[in-house]
């Protein structure tokens, strides 16, 4: 997502700036010039797409993107232009600038014009015990004996019960190393933010963030690898 640094501001900002370019470049499906944000005139427009998210959790936000093709080339992002609509909305809103939310169980079909041109992109909500993880930070100098900060950010679903607990939990490769008080969350879903301030022991060659997701008997962790980088984080040696 982001390169680590040892100041916390930096990373906090990063952090939001990842959150932001991730679901914008990920409904696009790549990056491109987009040029100006408007064609010159109504000729200029050879097409217009909808990208959207395929699917949600409920209580989760993300974003659609508006692009207009251009017969010079260009596709300029027009999603604050565009006028947006969602053939369900008990089960996925849509805003002015094109952000959806999952709000029940279901489909919906979400649509943009822009110039008389309409394009459109199905989004499914899924009503099941979830975790959906976003973004990561931490902050202190990792290394053994050191007393440093993880966060994890996303969202969590609960859907099998009225109720359920939530929790970070911190690992190092021989085991666990703390975890914080679980927080109860309601049925539905909705985003976190997750944090937990630790010693580093000395023995540690790497430290891993998992958020854990408990709803009766059913227990969601995540994430559980690193190949998106959120997961562990390598400790220097002194």
């Amino acid at each position: 997502m982001f390169k680590r640094r040892s100041s916390f501001d930096w990373n906090w900002r990063q952090w939001t700036l990842a959150a932001v370019v991730v679901s914008a470049g990920s409904a696009c499906g790549g990056e491109g010039d987009r040029g100006p944000t408007s064609p010159s005139g109504p000729d200029d427009l050879l097409s217009f797409e909808v990208s959207c998210p395929e699917s949600l959790l409920i209580g989760q936000r993300a974003s659609c993107v508006a692009v207009a093709r251009l017969r010079s080339g260009q596709t300029p992002l027009v999603s604050p232009e565009a006028a947006w609509s969602s053939t369900h909305p008990e089960v996925v809103t849509v805003d002015a600038t094109g952000s959806v939310t999952g709000r029940s169980s279901g489909q919906a079909v979400v649509s943009a014009s822009y110039r008389s041109r309409t394009a459109s992109a199905p989004v499914a909500v899924a009503a099941q015990d979830a975790l959906r993880i976003q973004a990561a930070a931490e902050q202190g100098d990792f290394r053994p004996g050191s007393t440093v900060t993880m966060f994890l950010q996303g969202y969590y679903a609960v859907a099998s019960a009225s109720t359920g607990q939530l929790s970070l939990q911190i690992s190092d490769q021989n085991g666990p190393i703390t975890r914080t008080p679980s927080q109860a969350v309601q049925q539905g879903g909705d985003f976190f933010l997750l944090s937990s301030t630790f010693v580093i022991p000395q023995s540690s060659t790497e430290v891993c963030r998992t958020a854990v997701l408990e709803v009766g008997p059913v227990t969601v962790s995540e994430p559980t690898s690193n190949v998106s980088g959120l997961w562990c984080l390598p400790v220097r040696p002194q």
